[in-house]
């Protein structure tokens, strides 16, 4: 399922239009028919507010009941573009970080 499936569904379960959830989230409904498309993705800040408007987790929207092909997800990230690879880099540290699994670095 891709980021934009899940947030349909999960909107779907809740009864909420996308207005109501753009409102909730507070982002722009356009912005969030933009993602629902498919025509833009969210960056990391944008989908914490959605998960929040939805009352979910982060790591509760990336769970799936199904099992993951791990290998085909490897490959469909080593085919990103350098930029986004960074930006996946950064979204893990900082869920690792939110959620207490991994400390944050040291100030020089």
């Amino acid at each position: 399922m891709t980021i934009a499936e899940r947030i349909i569904h999960l909107r779907k379960e809740k009864g909420y239009s996308t207005n109501k959830l753009s409102q909730l989230a507070e982002i722009g409904q356009a912005t969030l028919r933009e993602i629902e498309i498919g025509e833009k993705s969210p960056n990391i800040i944008t989908l914490e507010k959605i998960c929040n408007a939805l009352q979910i987790s982060l790591s509760d929207f990336f769970a799936e009941d199904d099992i993951v092909d791990t290998k085909q997800n490897d490959d469909e990230i080593d085919n990103l573009p350098d930029h986004v690879k960074k930006e996946l880099d950064l979204a893990r540290e900082f869920i690792l970080y939110k959620y207490g699994i991994k400390k944050a670095p040291a100030d020089k």
